[in-house]
């Protein structure tokens, strides 16, 4: 598009510099003939003469005029000429590679349609500059703990630009289909690998617990369908719909399904995320280290929870303030925790402030101590709270006074139950 348009302009000035070129050409014809035609002796008709030389004068001033102009088009339409021929360097500069991998599994790029949907998606990204930047400004928050589990688990390197293209590595990102979360995982699978999710609480914006979560998905779509392409397809529309796809057109590869709009992108967009910020510089995009965004140090405590803590009372105890504890606990959803045990981040060097005699903080939360026999319990599927209460030998209205999410309707397989067992209930 960029070369359609330089083009077209190129044409409009080369036709103006004629238009021009030949207005001056005549314009020096009609002096001529004009001067020809005016030249009477000024005996016979001195005023004739004198406006004669007025006409002349003008059409000189006319002539130089037209000069300047031609010059001003000549320069612009060099630098424009310049401009192409650097903008056609720039261009070729972003040439796809012939070959490609991602998670180690190769990209039939010789076939034509995947180059042209890889190129799609490769350069809608690059169209948006600003968003690469930010990309690669987080990625220095995120990608190190990311990449570290991936090690630890034995899983392919490149699964960390799942999380790229799902939320541009924002932790409070929220889809239409209830998605939250830099890896934007739904609630039922968030519950079934273990986070914590209530309308106080919810892990999935944690980006470290949600990465646990992800990669353990990831890990078991991969081994359902022996291929990450045909696992990131599932992990985008939902693995039930790739097996009903793969059956209906016969088919096995990824590259070869006729998807949902979006899911057919997906793992496009994985590949141009993968090439951008594998190399930056090479595409024009420069930041320096002093301009990454950094993971805040903090220090990590527990806190058991037997009634409501309010945010605004963690950042007082802890010399913080209300916006930098949501911050450092984006899981934290409400103005505050109801009864539970948690893991607050707090500024770095705090902690010890936090806990100390603080008489209207300590209301709120239970001494630790080797006494204290709170447990929790990991609801499973077919639990009631009739059932749970009766194992641990408490009530069902001590459940409800316990946990908000035994106050719900319904309780969900995944969700944390804290119980006080008898004798050291509050």
């Amino acid at each position: 598009m960029r070369l359609f348009l330089l083009s077209s302009m190129i044409a409009m000035i080369l036709v103006m510099v004629v238009y021009f070129s030949g207005s001056v050409t005549s314009g020096f014809e009609a002096l001529t003939k004009g001067a020809e035609r005016t030249t009477v002796p000024m005996s016979r008709n001195g005023d004739a003469a004198h406006n004669e030389e007025e006409v002349l004068e003008g059409l000189q001033s006319e002539v130089e005029t037209l000069k300047g102009e031609i010059g001003a088009l000549t320069e612009r339409l060099e630098y424009l000429e310049g401009y192409l021929a650097a903008s056609m360097k720039y261009l070729r500069a972003y040439e796809l590679p012939a070959k490609m991998d991602f998670a180690g599994e190769a990209v039939p790029l010789d076939r034509w349609d995947l180059r042209e949907r890889l190129e799609r998606e490769f350069f809608l990204s690059l169209s948006d500059r600003g968003q690469v930047i930010l990309w690669l400004k987080r990625s220095a928050r995120y990608f190190p703990y990311i990449e570290a589990e991936l090690a630890k688990k034995g899983l392919p390197d490149d699964l960390k630009y799942i999380a790229v293209i799902e939320s541009s590595l924002l932790p409070k990102a929220y889809s239409r289909a209830r998605a939250l979360g830099i890896w934007q995982i739904i609630g039922s699978t968030g519950r079934h690998y273990g986070l914590t999710i209530t309308r106080f609480w919810d892990e999935r914006r944690d980006p470290q617990r949600s990465t646990a979560a992800a990669l353990a998905y990831l890990n078991d779509l991969c081994e359902q369908f022996s291929s990450w392409a045909l696992a990131l397809a599932a992990y985008n529309v939902g693995e039930k719909r790739v097996k009903l796809e793969l059956e209906r057109q016969g088919e096995q590869s990824y590259y070869q399904l006729a998807l949902p709009a979006e899911t057919s992108r997906y793992v496009f967009r994985a590949l141009a995320a993968k090439l951008i910020l594998s190399d930056p510089e090479k595409y024009g995009f420069h930041v320096q280290k002093g301009q990454l965004y950094q993971q805040k140090e903090a220090d990590l405590v527990e806190v058991r929870v037997r009634r409501r803590l309010f945010v605004k009372e963690i950042a007082e105890a802890s010399g913080s303030f209300y916006r930098e504890i949501m911050e450092l606990n984006p899981a934290i959803v409400k103005d505050y925790i109801p009864t539970g045990s948690y893991m607050i981040r707090l500024p770095k060097g705090a902690a010890t402030q936090f806990f100390a005699n603080n008489p209207k903080l300590l209301m709120r939360m239970a001494h630790r101590d080797q006494t204290d026999s709170m447990v929790q319990y990991c609801v499973k599927e077919g639990d009631t709270l009739m059932h749970i209460a009766q194992r641990f030998g408490v009530s069902v209205n001590s459940l409800k006074q316990w946990n908000e999410a035994a106050r719900k309707r319904y309780l969900y397989p995944g969700e944390t139950l804290v119980i006080y067992e008898k004798g050291s209930a509050p």
